[in-house]
């Protein structure tokens, strides 16, 4: 008579079941760590047009002086992000009279009171959800205005 050990049926399964464990494991600690870094990323985006409108609006005075110097204001600013590793690109400054109606060049300097800076065209490379099939690819878009005379929103 031959015995037939149970567990000689199920040898294996706790193999498969870890390896199966183990790549849901990683997929979920990537994903954290990818979604991690689009977040920090969009934070230092929106801080950095944030502080670059307001250096710019701070410049305004009605004169082409005036969006000369705002427009310094923002080139001067600390333009890094994805933790200090890259520069910003594609920033651009645009102005309006009534914060509506937005002008790269505005013909005439009187009566601008606002400062608007777009950064659109940054892009993360996604290190692990690629290789679960994510995109390879995040684009980090941010945008804030800003203008010296608050009280005009209100009235």
């Amino acid at each position: 008579m031959r015995v037939i050990c149970r567990s000689s049926a199920r040898r294996g399964f706790v193999l498969m079941t870890m390896a199966a464990t183990m790549f849901v494991l990683l997929a979920v600690i990537g994903l954290a760590f990818d979604l991690g870094r689009v977040y920090i990323a969009r934070n230092e985006a929106q801080i950095f047009v944030d502080a670059a409108s307001m250096a710019a609006a701070a410049k305004l005075n009605g004169t082409t002086a005036g969006l000369e110097q705002a427009r310094s204001a923002v080139t001067k600013l600390p333009n890094r992000w994805n933790l200090s590793t890259q520069d910003f690109r594609g920033v651009e400054i645009a102005f309006s009279a009534d914060g509506v109606h937005w002008e790269n060049q505005p013909k005439a300097a009187a009566g601008i009171a606002f400062a608007r800076v777009n950064a659109s065209q940054n892009s993360l490379e996604i290190t692990f959800l690629r290789a679960v099939g994510g995109p390879a690819n995040f684009t980090i878009p941010a945008y804030a205005s800003a203008t010296t005379n608050p009280v005009r929103l209100v009235e």
